[in-house]
């Protein structure tokens, strides 16, 4: 009779779990508060407000970001230094560039830099963080 206990104990804590349940007072439901408004931070100097019924607050990132204009990213990538590229390999479809001294393949990562496209004589370079695409032409020496 041992193998069974465990079978019939299963019922016994469901029977068990439903009394304690039946017989305990129901709770009241949780009461959102009212926001009229959405303090927003004092950097930003803009109020939210508050959307109608009980839904939640939808705010764009944008917003709650700091403003920051094109020329301010065409400065930023102006002033990082585009990788020098040195030469080109092109052998049917494998494409192979020699930048900064190193063999580079389309894909590969040189800093902020990542390899998109190579050419006979030339590289394009797209710039990860900020999404620029610039072409650098073979060195001559």
């Amino acid at each position: 009779m041992k193998p069974f206990l465990p079978f019939l104990l299963v019922p016994v804590l469901g029977l068990g779990g439903w009394l304690v349940a039946a017989y305990l007072p129901a709770s009241e439901p949780a009461v959102m508060p009212n926001i009229l408004t959405l303090d927003a931070p004092p950097a930003l100097g803009v109020a939210l407000p508050a959307p109608p019924g009980d839904g939640p607050v939808h705010v764009s990132i944008a917003a709650l970001l700091p403003p920051v204009s094109q020329a301010v990213l065409a400065q930023v990538a102006a002033e990082e230094q585009l990788p020098e590229v040195s030469a080109i390999l092109v052998i049917g479809r494998q494409r192979l560039a020699q930048i900064q001294g190193s063999p580079m393949v389309i894909g590969e990562q040189l800093g902020q830099f990542r390899v998109a496209d190579i050419e006979v004589d030339r590289v394009l370079f797209e710039q990860t963080g900020l999404g620029n695409q610039r072409w650098v032409t073979v060195n001559d020496r």
